[in-house]
């Protein structure tokens, strides 16, 4: 079941789990605190009730400082100096509640650096520009690997990226190919495509990106889940790998230029 909250609206009944009160004292601390909240904490009568997280934030100082004969006074002096916002236990739990998506606001602008809005009418219809970023993905981790002098700790994941942006690269030159993964049956069709339409073969190097993975991971499952390779030891060379990439993304770059495609 999903209870995923992405518009960070919650009803009473949420409030009360996440307290462990009755959904009374929730009423309670709502209309006794209403001026630290929002509109919607006391809706007119007949509207639901629902907390936003700035709510949420004013509700857990109210909840830690709540006792049986509670001091009012001294909490709304807390609220009233902001102490709600300087409260290491109150910023865990809203990180903890908070879901890393949430539906699209108007304060959401360009300023937004830290994110993206995804979902919605979007959608990948230029395959090219995926495999453009798992590329980069590759390309940032092989540099990591290098730098921590960590290799291993990141060759699944690094050379898993390169070897999903040499399948998009190839099936983003032919639609129709979007339900295999076989590395070799999507070449195969990428090298009677380029010679039919532009009477060129692929040249080695090109063809060396396409063997190697193809022999250790020809499916994308070995990278991504730890299955046997089913081939020999060999050492994997990630600057000539990075390197070959990077070719291999500008060849694409340049058949897309004849094909009068802007560029990504």
């Amino acid at each position: 079941m999903n209870n995923i909250i992405f518009n960070n609206k919650f009803p009473v009944s949420y409030i009360a789990k996440l307290f462990k009160v009755d959904t009374l004292i929730v009423k309670t601390w709502s209309k006794t605190f209403s001026e630290y909240l929002g509109k919607s904490a006391n809706p007119t009568k007949g509207t639901q009730r629902y907390f936003e997280l700035d709510d949420i934030r004013v509700m857990a100082y109210i909840y830690y400082y709540w006792e049986d004969q509670p001091d009012l006074e001294h909490i709304k002096i807390g609220l009233n100096i902001n102490s709600h916002y300087d409260h290491e236990l109150i910023d865990d739990l809203l990180l903890k509640i908070s879901p890393f998506a949430f539906d699209y606001h108007d304060e959401i602008d360009e300023t937004w650096k830290h994110g993206v809005l995804f979902g919605g009418l979007s959608e990948f219809s230029d395959i090219f520009y995926l495999a453009n970023s798992y590329k980069l993905a590759g390309d940032e981790l092989i540099a990591v690997a290098l730098k921590d002098e960590a290799p291993w700790d990141l060759f699944c994941p690094a050379v898993y990226n390169y070897r999903h942006a040499t399948e998009l690269y190839l099936k983003s030159m032919f639609s129709s190919s979007k339900q295999t993964h076989n590395l070799k049956t999507l070449f195969e069709k990428f090298k009677n495509g380029i010679k039919e339409k532009y009477n060129q073969d692929c040249p080695d190097w090109f063809t060396n990106i396409i063997s190697t993975f193809d022999t250790f991971d020809p499916y994308g499952t070995a990278l991504r889940y730890g299955e046997d390779t089913n081939s020999k030891e060999v050492f994997i060379d990630f600057i000539q790998m990075k390197t070959a990439m990077g070719w291999m993304s500008e060849s694409f770059q340049n058949i897309r230029r004849h094909q009068g495609l802007t560029d990504v």
